[in-house]
């Protein structure tokens, strides 16, 4: 399908006698020639903690007499962070900057735009350059596949202090499976509506700096943090005058996710408090990592907001199912969520000893334990 609609794209600009179907006929490289491991775990068909197809590589300069040890490869969730454009690692004594994205010749980064409205329901579709017919609105991301890289051109640098983390990520659930029904078989536990883990999408986005997005050359790969005019040099130092748009970073996947509806759950203070509570209760409750799950919120039909949770693993790994096997699972997770933020930590708010972790720094601002508490409470208590 994704192969047709480029086709017919590529007809079409081909009849109007426009611009970029060499492009096209390269993203239709890319879609025919993806490797059979890479199209079947995206698909969740094969598990990708079996196979670490997402892993990517910070490529550094071929020339350099320091780069013999070093292998600085991140899974892509986690590099569309750490090696974002400005980024620095420090790994063999020597300090190593990210330039951009890394491109193959003869294929395209995929760039998608995306709409997420007040109701935190995401939308996104696929974006071409020069293609008319687009809807207006959206901003977007690329997904960088093939790694990134450092400038070419220069040696790393001995590092004066510890690497700093500039960007973190954010993630958002693009909708369960097309094919799945999660009304279907829906259970009730303590007055909270629990969905069977059903293939769901989650797109985790890094933003940049205060979500300003990175300027990137989708010719070379080249990335700025602010805003660059052309010319700029690619990562082989040369001169390039392509195009630099405004882009986040993306990776998708496909994971188990259960959605959890507590009533009347209107506010998003209130539902991402109550959602990283439930998040570190399940962690505790299921004896697993705090990092094998994840959770972030959406809107729902009847109105108001529900809570995601998801295996951190794409493909899944059948830890949220077990929140609908049995009431007495889910009581010990919201029992364990209700201890995390009674209050041992002694903070006013929230901090990192309750509900605050670096994976939600965008969420620390709505992040309250007493309102978790609350919620929490009517729940194992019994009340509306």
């Amino acid at each position: 399908k994704d192969y047709n609609n480029m086709e017919r794209l590529r007809t079409e600009f081909f009849k109007q006698r426009r611009r970029g179907g060499d492009r096209i006929i390269k993203r239709m490289d890319t879609i025919a020639y993806e490797s059979a491991l890479m199209f079947l775990s995206r698909q969740a068909v094969i598990p990708k903690y079996g196979f670490p197809v997402d892993v990517v590589e910070l490529d550094t300069p071929p020339s350099s007499k320091s780069k013999a040890a070093v292998s600085l490869q991140r899974d892509l969730s986690q590099a569309i962070a750490e090696y974002a454009p400005g980024g620095k690692v420090v790994a063999n004594k020597w300090e190593w900057e990210s330039y951009g994205v890394k491109m193959i010749p003869g294929k395209e980064l995929r760039v998608m735009r995306y709409e997420c409205d007040e109701q935190h329901n995401f939308k996104q579709w696929e974006w071409k350059e020069g293609n008319q017919e687009e809807s207006p609105g959206g901003d977007k991301y690329l997904w960088p596949r093939f790694g990134f890289v450092t400038d070419f051109s220069k040696e790393p640098k001995k590092p004066q202090r510890r690497a700093q983390r500039l960007y973190t990520t954010r993630p958002y659930f693009a909708g369960f499976d097309k094919n799945a029904d999660p009304e279907a078989d829906t259970r009730e536990f303590l007055g909270v509506k629990i969905t069977p883990a059903l293939p769901g999408t989650l797109v985790v986005l890094c933003k940049g700096k205060n979500g300003r997005g990175f300027h990137i050359c989708l010719k070379c790969g080249a990335g700025f943090p602010d805003s660059k005019s052309p010319p700029h040099k690619s990562p082989n130092g040369a001169d390039c005058k392509g195009t630099l748009y405004k882009l986040s970073l993306g990776h998708e996947f496909v994971t188990d996710v259960t959605r959890l509806d507590f009533p009347y759950l209107r506010d998003k203070e209130k539902a991402y408090s109550l959602a990283y509570a439930v998040l570190l209760g399940a962690a505790s409750a299921l004896e697993v990592p705090e990092t094998d799950l994840n959770a972030t919120i959406t809107g729902r039909s009847s109105g108001g907001l529900s809570i995601v949770l998801y295996d951190n693993v794409p493909g899944g790994a059948g830890l949220v199912a077990n929140l609908y096997e049995e009431e007495d699972t889910f009581r010990a997770v919201l029992e364990a969520a209700k201890e995390r933020v009674e209050g041992v930590c002694g903070c006013d708010s929230s901090c990192y000893g309750c509900l605050r972790s670096y994976r939600n720094q965008f969420a620390h601002p709505y992040l309250r334990r007493d309102f978790a508490l609350e919620r929490l409470k009517d729940a194992l208590e019994g009340r509306d």
